[in-house]
């Protein structure tokens, strides 16, 4: 047995498999909800720590994603302070009686000079910079802002005080796009410049679980509760 960084012990050597027979034994479940979407989302632009709010589309991607957690028996809601994050955990906590706990290490990305941008203008600046950011550099922050392992560094920080607090609870994280990616990074040991290799939407769901004594990802990007995007999908 070995202790990972969340400090739960987890079992080696073999994969984890959730079965019908081991749903049972499921001691935490922690919903990793994306924000919905503001107008920058759209465009898009690099959001960051600029404070935007969301549009008409995310305000009613806040309330699907509401309506899809309306019947989880959540004990905590945790939120980056950011509005756009703010307003989705308050379309959740709506449902469940339950105050909103912001915590400033689930905001997202600090980009710093780079925020407000779109990405052609981002290679015309600082094309270096996006370079560096494809190739997988995770430890150089961008200009003015932060880097991608320092975002882990806080981000993981929020998600070890969360599983010792709710070691056997149902909570939420309500948060950004690439400090999702982060947690789930390190939930599944893997080098962090993977996180390029993942894809979140605006208003999904992802879920991270204790099953026997190992942390598991069990759902990554689940917007199935949101009938709007899904009937376009088909159409």
């Amino acid at each position: 047995m070995g202790l990972r960084p969340s400090g739960l012990p987890l079992r080696t050597g073999r994969p984890c498999i959730i079965t019908r027979e081991t749903r049972y034994k499921i001691t935490m479940r922690i919903y990793l909800l994306r924000h919905g979407q503001t107008d920058w989302n759209a465009i898009p632009r690099f959001q960051g720590h600029t404070d935007t709010e969301l549009n008409e589309v995310g305000l009613a991607q806040a309330q699907s994603l509401a309506d899809a957690l309306r019947g989880e028996a959540l004990t905590a809601i945790y939120s980056s302070p950011l509005k756009r994050a703010f307003v989705t955990a308050g379309a959740v906590a709506q449902h469940h009686a339950l105050e909103i706990q912001p915590r400033p290490g689930l905001m997202e990305m600090h980009h710093g000079q780079l925020e407000g941008m779109e990405t052609a203008e981002l290679r015309r600046r600082y094309g270096d910079v996006l370079d560096r950011w494809y190739t997988g550099d995770v430890t150089t922050p961008v200009p003015g802002g932060e880097s991608m392992q320092q975002l882990q560094d806080r981000a993981w920080a929020v998600a070890q005080e969360v599983m010792e607090r709710h070691a056997e609870d149902t909570v939420a994280l309500v948060s950004h796009n690439l400090t999702i990616l982060t947690i789930v990074c390190k939930v599944l040991e893997m080098p962090l410049a993977n996180f390029r290799r993942m894809r979140l939407d605006t208003a999904s769901i992802s879920v991270i679980e204790t099953v026997q004594d190992r942390v598991v990802l069990s759902r990554l990007n689940d917007i199935s509760h949101d009938e709007k995007r899904n009937s376009r999908a088909r159409a």
